[in-house]
């Protein structure tokens, strides 16, 4: 009875990460949207500070905190990289957590702030550099795409699933 408790508990945290596909667009990345727990809003609001100070232990910032919504400022290493010429080029993100709770549902947006290169020094280029006019991924840059989205799909993932545990 405990190892099907356990699996069911395994398989529920895991189904919440599973689903959060992050689709990124020349714009950037869309919103997504998750089922309300059972938790006053102050004890959510209390998670998802606590949730960013865990998951983003070098930098971090919570702020414009009200009853029902923040934002979390966080820095990702190795938040996507692409190859050129058999060159590796990596970079880490500087990105936004906007979280708005409702009534039955709550919103959290995803937005990358910097992109930052060696030494940490930032990058002339947006997301959008990384685009033909037409909204196509430029050929240069084929990696870049799925390991975005796969950052972006960890971190968002991750704070839902925790906010879905805080009942």
């Amino acid at each position: 009875m405990k190892k099907l408790l356990l699996f069911l508990v395994l398989y529920s945290c895991n189904a919440v990460t599973a689903q959060i596909k992050m689709e990124l667009s020349p714009s950037g990345f869309n919103s997504v949207e998750g089922m309300m727990p059972n938790a006053p809003l102050v004890n959510l609001i209390e998670t998802a500070k606590g949730w960013a100070y865990n998951y983003n232990k070098k930098s971090v910032d919570v702020y414009d905190i009200t009853a029902n919504s923040l934002k979390i400022d966080g820095v990702k290493e190795n938040g996507f990289y692409y190859l050129n010429r058999g060159q590796k080029y990596v970079f880490k993100i500087k990105y936004t957590l906007a979280v708005l709770f409702g009534e039955k549902t709550y919103k959290v947006t995803f937005t990358i702030n910097e992109i930052l290169g060696k030494d940490d020094k930032p990058q002339q280029s947006t997301l959008a550099d990384y685009f033909t006019s037409e909204g196509k991924i430029k050929e240069d840059y084929t990696e870049m795409r799925p390991s975005l989205e796969y950052t972006a799909s960890q971190i968002v993932g991750n704070f839902m699933e925790k906010i879905a545990r805080s009942n």
